[in-house]
C-alpha cells in the first residue's frame, strides 16, 4: 500500500491549569454549563471512553498520577504543562460510508498505540454536532509508570498521520487522505523573490503594505466578519475593494502601476490568508478563541469562591494548629483512603472530608449547652441575659434557667390552689 496520511491536528493550547483541564474536558463531553444551557450536544454516552482513568473522572485521575510522581500543577495559574489537546477529522464527503460508531472503534485503536501503550491516560470523545465526523483527545503528560512527560515532535505526528491515513484507507475512507505529510497551511503567505530583497533591506513592497492593512483589520476588535473588515479597509485605511462572489481585490489609490493607473491585486496574489475563504475562516477561527477565552474566564471567576473559602478554612485552622492539607491527610489515614483512589479529588471523600472540616468549624462558634440542674441558683442567676423590652421572653429564660419547667409550674398552680 502507498503511503497514505490522515488529518491529525495538534494545533491546539495545552492545558496549564487544573481550571484549564477541567474545561477542556467539560467542553469535548459537552458537559459545560452554557452547553447544557444552550442545549448543545456534543457527543453521546457511546461515543466517547478513556484508556487508564475513568472517562467521566478524567481531569481527577490526571492529578493523582502527578501527585504520585510529585509533578507541581496550579489550579489557576498557567505554570507546567498538564495535558496536550489533539484531534482527527474525517471527509464529509466520507459520511456515507463511516457511521460515528466506526469512528469511535477508529479513536479507540489510535489513542490504544499512541497513548495508552506508551503508559500515558488518555480520553477521547466523538463530536456529532458538525457536517464532517472528528474526534478530540486529550493526552496525559504524565507517565503512569515513569512520570515523563509525554513526546510530540514532528516525527511522532508523521506516525500518527500516517497510521491514521491507513486506518481510513482500510475502510475505504479515500476522501479523509491525502498522499504527502507535508500539508500547506491555508494561512501560510508566500513571497517572491522581489519582495523578499525588499524585506532584506527594510522596505516594505505593495504587496505587503496591502496584507498590513489587511491584518490590522482582521485582528480588529470591531471586527467579526468579512463584511466588516472590507469596511474597516475602505473607511479606516482608504483601499478600494472589489469584493464579487469569492474574489476579492485590493487597490490602493495612492500606488500607480506602469501605466500610471492605481494597481489592483487579486486576494490569492499575498496568499491565501487575504482571499476571501481565507479571510472568512481567520474570522471564524478568531470568534471561537474569544468564545473559549471567555469560557475560561467565566470558569476561573465561578471557581474563585473556593479560594475565599480556603482562607477562611485556613484562618479557622491557625486557632485549631492543623492547616487544611494537614487535616485533610489526617482525615485519609483515619479512614484508611488510598492516595490513588480516583474520588480523592472533588470526588466523594474529598467532599466527606469538605462537609466534616465545615461542621468542624461551626461546632467551634456553636454556644455551649449548660445543664442548670447540676448548678446553684446562685449561679443560674448569673448566667441570664442583659435587659430588654420583651420581658415575656426574660419571664421564660428565668423560668428556664431556674428550673421551672411546665410540669413543675402546674405542681406550684395546683399548690396555691388548695391553699
Amino acid at each position: 500500500m502507498a503511503e497514505v496520511y490522515g488529518n491529525v491536528n495538534v494545533n491546539y493550547s495545552y492545558c496549564k491549569s487544573v481550571a484549564q483541564l477541567k474545561s477542556a474536558a467539560d467542553y469535548i463531553l459537552g458537559t459545560k454549563k452554557e452547553q447544557i444551557k444552550e442545549g448543545i450536544q456534543k457527543t453521546r454516552a457511546d461515543l466517547y471512553g478513556a484508556f487508564g482513568c475513568n472517562r467521566d473522572n478524567f481531569a481527577n485521575s490526571l492529578l493523582i498520577t502527578r501527585k504520585m510522581h510529585d509533578k507541581k500543577y496550579s489550579r489557576y495559574k498557567q505554570k507546567d504543562i498538564l495535558a496536550h489537546k489533539m484531534s482527527i477529522s474525517f471527509h464529509p464527503d466520507d459520511n456515507n460510508k463511516l457511521t460515528y460508531e466506526e469512528a469511535d472503534k477508529i479513536a479507540r485503536e489510535f489513542a490504544h498505540k499512541f497513548f495508552w501503550s506508551k503508559g500515558y491516560e488518555a480520553m477521547w470523545a466523538v463530536h456529532t454536532d458538525t457536517e464532517h465526523i472528528h474526534v478530540h483527545f486529550i493526552v496525559s503528560n504524565c507517565n503512569v509508570k515513569t512520570g515523563k512527560s509525554f513526546r510530540r515532535g514532528m516525527p511522532e505526528l508523521k506516525e500518527m498521520s500516517q497510521f491514521f491515513g491507513e486506518q481510513c484507507m482500510e475502510r475505504g475512507l479515500t476522501h479523509s487522505v491525502r498522499d504527502t505529510f507535508y500539508n500547506e497551511e491555508r494561512t501560510q503567505e508566500r513571497k517572491s523573490f522581489a519582495e523578499c530583497q525588499m524585506q532584506n533591506h527594510d522596505k516594505l513592497s505593495f504587496k505587503e503594505e496591502i496584507k498590513a492593512y489587511v491584518r490590522l483589520a482582521m485582528n480588529s476588535t470591531e471586527t467579526r466578519t468579512l463584511e466588516d473588515v472590507v469596511e474597516m479597509l475602505k473607511k479606516i485605511y482608504l483601499m478600494d475593494i472589489r469584493l464579487k462572489g469569492n474574489t476579492v481585490s485590493y487597490v490602493l489609490p495612492y500606488h500607480a502601476g506602469k501605466t500610471g493607473k492605481a494597481q489592483a491585486v487579486r486576494g490569492s496574489k499575498p496568499g491565501s490568508r487575504f482571499t476571501v475563504a481565507g479571510i472568512r475562516q481567520y474570522m471564524q477561527e478568531k470568534e471561537q478563541k474569544q468564545v473559549e477565552y471567555r469560557r475560561t474566564m467565566q470558569d476561573i471567576e465561578e471557581t474563585k469562591q473556593y479560594l475565599d473559602d480556603y482562607g477562611d478554612w485556613r484562618e479557622e485552622a491557625k486557632k485549631g494548629g492543623d492547616s487544611f492539607y494537614e487535616a485533610f491527610d489526617h482525615f485519609q489515614a483515619d479512614h484508611d483512603v488510598s492516595e490513588n483512589d480516583e474520588e480523592i479529588f472533588y470526588g466523594s471523600v474529598f467532599q466527606e472530608f469538605n462537609e466534616q472540616w465545615q461542621g468542624k468549624k461551626s461546632e467551634v462558634i456553636r454556644e455551649e449547652k449548660v445543664d442548670f440542674s447540676k448548678i446553684s441558683l446562685e449561679e443560674r442567676a448569673k448566667l441570664l441575659p442583659p435587659p430588654t423590652a420583651d420581658q415575656m421572653a426574660e419571664l421564660k429564660e428565668y423560668q428556664k434557667r431556674m428550673g421551672y419547667d411546665e410540669s413543675k409550674m402546674k405542681s406550684m398552680k395546683i399548690g396555691r390552689a388548695h391553699v
